[in-house]
């Protein structure tokens, strides 16, 4: 067998010739395999003679020794170092940096579907934050055999529900990556589904994982509804008591940031609930409003303000390495608050529990909501610092989401304006899950240039929009995809 001294990484594992192509040589090129660049040339004295290319992975450092290739463990090592932060998304990285790399050393389905993820995120920063055209028949190949695997796995006798769980959110993320937001919702759906039967036969994990899977289940289902404003979230995360008021969510007192997204996480989940199962009574006079739907809507306003509040407690107690995280969690709480307000007739004055008598605490103004979240948002984005940034690539902060939020729905247009300047903010991901930054900047951007041709009184970008906003055209991906549309038919009108 002969030595191979020179060439890419790939070639001499398999211990091939290489042509030594760049930036990808073609022995890798044909067979489809993915080209794991050169090593560094070195000196006699052993000074390296070129500069590193920043995604060089140059130290092997992982926490135990991992099965499989050289390769394997390169991209394990890109995986620890550069994407499992952003998939934490400033929530709890046990998830991430801990429980999956544990079931990875000892579940070779999982180490599989890791390595595809690692390999897919290198490519996507590699390519500028979106998988280059010549990486993408690799990506397909990785993401085809980590399905392979699965099915084959599932059809053991000892398969475990665990990891099917595990690789749902590992395949929601290849395809997020990918840019597919159809089938990423689709594999979230099957772990929904799964976790949903898991949890009806009490047949819980014994371990800790099972919990930090159903939180970010739960956080992914919540932000896959917001996404498509007419998907009904498949968990179901509050109880009737809770429903009716008999019974608090937050509670008097919260001690941790865990504690505190747990509490957020079951309000986003009830109100889209709510929002979805009452869509057709949407702008209507409060006299025309079904009594349940009134109380419930203040039931679940008093909660909010119960977390805000609890929230600025928190808040004040803790130590500033966690500022950031409690920011984001606030920014989230008051932009939901202020989508609820927009919900409730202003000039009523209903209390949920004797709706006869006056309700005791003045509503909050949905405008003084959005300009908190945008004032917060702002100092979450500027905190973070050089090594912390740029975060390409996030999975659930729904800071995204946020913004487009704030930017259709306010009727301040300098809100408007400052919205969009954060989108394009060099700190924030470009994609964050489902919700692409671009993306959402083209539809803010069309829809200023439509209400400035309108007439004087309308002044939500969602009331100029509001063709494209009518209950048929679902989810941001299709606004995206008409107002695309229109505006090449206008250009073409106008040449």
């Amino acid at each position: 067998m002969p030595k191979v001294r020179t060439g890419c990484r790939t070639c001499k594992q398999r211990r091939v010739k290489c042509d030594e192509g760049k930036p990808s040589c073609l022995n890798c090129t044909r067979a489809g395999r993915q080209c794991e660049g050169y090593p560094i040339a070195m000196e006699a004295q052993g000074k390296a003679l070129q500069r590193p290319e920043p995604l060089d992975i140059r130290v092997y450092s992982l926490p135990f020794k991992v099965p499989g290739s050289q390769a394997d463990r390169q991209l394990l090592h890109f995986y620890c170092v550069e994407a499992a932060g952003s998939l934490s998304s400033f929530s709890d990285p046990t998830l991430w940096t801990t429980l999956i790399l544990q079931r990875s050393h000892h579940q070779h389905v999982i180490r599989n579907a890791l390595v595809t993820l690692a390999g897919l995120y290198r490519e996507y920063l590699q390519g500028g934050t979106s998988i280059r055209p010549s990486g993408s028949q690799v990506a397909m190949q990785r993401i085809a055999k980590c399905h392979r695997q699965l099915r084959l796995y599932l059809r053991s006798p000892d398969a475990s529900v665990e990891t099917p769980l595990i690789c749902s959110i590992l395949f929601y993320a290849f395809e997020t990556l990918v840019g597919d937001a159809s089938s990423a919702i689709q594999h979230l759906n099957n772990g929904l589904k799964l976790l949903r039967q898991t949890q009806a036969r009490s047949q819980n994990s014994s371990d800790d994982i099972y919990s930090h899977l159903a939180a970010i289940f739960s956080r992914l289902d919540v932000q896959a509804s917001a996404f498509d404003d007419l998907r009904v979230p498949i968990l179901t995360l509050v109880s009737p008591e809770e429903i009716s008021g008999l019974v608090d969510i937050v509670p008097d007192t919260i001690s941790s940031l865990c504690e505190a997204e747990a509490a957020l996480t079951k309000l986003q989940n009830w109100m889209m609930h709510h929002i979805i199962a009452y869509i057709s009574h949407k702008n209507k006079p409060i006299e025309e409003l079904p009594q349940g739907l009134v109380h419930e809507r203040f039931v679940l306003y008093q909660q909010y303000e119960r977390l805000l509040d609890a929230l600025t407690n928190l808040v004040a107690s803790l130590p500033a390495d966690m500022m950031q995280r409690a920011l984001l969690l606030r920014v989230q709480a008051l932009m939901y608050h202020a989508i609820l307000l927009e919900n409730i007739p202003r000039h009523t004055s209903r209390s949920p529990s004797d709706p006869s008598s006056g309700y005791s605490t003045p509503l909050s103004s949905p405008h003084d909501s959005f300009q908190s979240a945008l004032i917060d948002t702002q100092r979450f984005l500027s905190s973070l610092s050089a090594p912390d940034t740029p975060r390409h690539f996030t999975l659930s902060s729904q800071l995204v989401a946020i913004l487009y939020f704030l930017c259709i729905k306010t009727t301040d247009p300098q809100s408007q304006q400052t919205a969009l300047s954060l989108l394009q903010h060099s700190h924030l991901p470009a994609r964050d899950g489902l919700w692409e930054a671009q993306k959402v900047i083209s539809i803010v951007q069309a829809l200023l240039g439509r209400l400035r041709s309108e007439p004087e009184g309308l002044s939500r970008l969602e009331d100029a929009g509001e063709d494209v906003f009518n209950g048929e055209i679902r989810g941001m991906d299709e606004v995206y995809r008409e107002i695309t549309a229109r505006s090449v038919e206008l250009v073409g009108e106008v040449r």
